[in-house]
């Protein structure tokens, strides 16, 4: 599947999972769907000729900047925590993070960061940094790797170890690419107005 539609997805499917019913859960649900959606897509930037990839990339990580522009001017606590918190434990989260990141830019594509290893170590990097997002990052994730298996390359859940899982069910750029991204905007969009217009 293609960046957009993974950030698309990740945040649907975030949305439905958790069923936020306030702004503030609702912002986590956005910021960690969004980034989970895709990040795992970090081992394809360095020989992607069409910037699918980095536009993915940029579309979650600058949905996180504006939830956290928000969380800060209304105190719902994901920049409050970061500042309060010591900041070596920052630090050592900010580290972690990264390290994984280049991690995943150097491996070859659906290796690593499409493994339960990786979900499991970016994770951990997540909660360390921003513990309101972790729930919404790992169903955001998971929804990349799930998608990615009606792909026609397997997905190596149990790096190193296996060859993968498979389904060929759809391709990447064709329809169902574009049907799922539609739906997973659908989805997103009409859960946020319910948080904020509740029916009935």
């Amino acid at each position: 599947m293609m960046g957009k539609t993974h950030v698309a997805m990740g945040m649907a499917t975030s949305m439905m999972v958790l069923n936020p019913t306030s702004p503030k859960l609702c912002l986590f649900a956005l910021a960690g769907g969004a980034v989970g959606g895709v990040v795992a897509d970090i081992d394809t930037v360095k020989n992607d000729y069409k910037h699918d990839a980095l536009i993915g990339q940029c579309i979650a990580y600058g949905t996180l900047l504006i939830c956290l522009g928000i969380d800060f001017f209304n105190n719902y606590g994901m920049c409050d925590g970061f500042i309060k918190r010591n900041m070596k434990i920052n630090i050592l989260g900010i580290i972690i993070y990264l390290m994984l990141i280049c991690g995943g830019v150097e491996s070859k594509h659906r290796t690593f960061t499409h493994s339960l290893l990786a979900l499991c170590l970016f994770s951990n990097a997540v909660c360390i940094l921003f513990p309101q997002i972790v729930g919404s990052f790992i169903i955001g994730y998971l929804s990349h790797l799930i998608l990615d298996i009606t792909n026609k390359k397997p997905v190596p859940l149990f790096y190193p170890k296996g060859k993968g899982i498979c389904l060929e069910w759809f391709y990447a750029g064709k329809i169902a690419d574009k049907i799922f991204m539609v739906i997973g905007i659908v989805i997103t969009l009409t859960l946020v107005v319910n948080v904020f217009m509740p029916i009935g």
